[in-house]
């Protein structure tokens, strides 16, 4: 479980319709990002905005991994920083590569996000996956839900597990229609389907006993136990260094 997530900057080359974040152009300076992944344990995600456009992501990937902390980095992967297949053998193991893919063709992509590179991040995933531990994510509105069957195939068939998210009402989530109960039900049914056929390469926060505020906040799902927020044991730090409890609850629990 990633324990410790940081936007590394607010600058992105998408315009996702739901995008959560914040774009104002800022970056954590590489000496702040450090100091908050040496103040607090656990793995590590890495965020944005669009991490790799920072303009010291190969720096910081490599200073957090020398620290001996999994890294996991969410991007868009529209593109490629240069050194970034050529990085040392360590610092790639203990790395993963999380590419957030919303559409499984071209149309539907530049749909979502604003910007005709589909091809583009297709040809990325399978440079990238020759060297990193890549997966994909996706996240699932009124926009996408009828394309979620094609997106889970195409992972399978380009070898990539894949796990579905729900969209948050937050920042421009508020502005798009979200799935309504019985959308979810079936989506539900869909990913357990699947989950017992593919085991590993699929999973959703919707085929395990939620545990999630945010999810029952935002949707209503009944919620067992505690949550990373509950537990104390997640920390989100946003472009600016300020301190929440979640990326999805806007809760702020101070500053750095």
């Amino acid at each position: 479980m990633v324990n410790l997530i940081l936007d590394i900057n607010a600058s992105c080359n998408e315009s996702c319709k739901f995008c959560s974040k914040e774009i104002d152009g800022s970056s954590m300076q590489i000496n702040d990002v450090l100091q908050i992944a040496d103040e607090n344990k656990g793995e590590i995600g890495i965020s944005g905005g669009e991490p790799l456009l920072h303009p010291d992501f190969l720096t910081i990937l490599r200073e957090t991994r020398k620290r001996n902390r999994k890294v996991i980095v969410a991007t868009n992967l529209t593109e490629v920083p240069e050194g970034l297949l050529d990085l040392e053998e360590e610092i790639i193991q203990g790395s993963i590569i999380q590419v957030s893919l919303h559409a499984s063709n071209p149309e539907l992509y530049k749909q979502i996000t604003g910007r005709d590179l589909y091809w583009r991040v297709m040809s990325n995933l399978d440079r990238i996956s020759t060297r990193f531990r890549t997966s994909i994510s996706c996240a699932v509105y009124q926009d996408n839900y009828e394309d979620v069957e094609n997106l889970v195939n195409l992972a399978y068939e380009i070898g990539l597990p894949i796990r579905v998210n729900l969209v948050m009402p937050i920042g421009n989530g508020r502005k798009v229609a979200l799935l309504n109960e019985r959308q979810i039900d079936q989506l539900r049914g869909y990913l357990l389907v699947e989950k017992l056929r593919k085991g590993s390469l699929i999973d959703s926060p919707l085929v395990h006993r939620n545990n999630c505020s945010a999810l029952s906040n935002y949707y209503g799902l009944e919620k067992f136990g505690d949550c990373p927020v509950d537990a104390g044991s997640k920390v989100y730090f946003d472009v600016h260094g300020n301190k929440h409890c979640c990326e999805f609850l806007e809760i702020q629990r101070g500053k750095k």
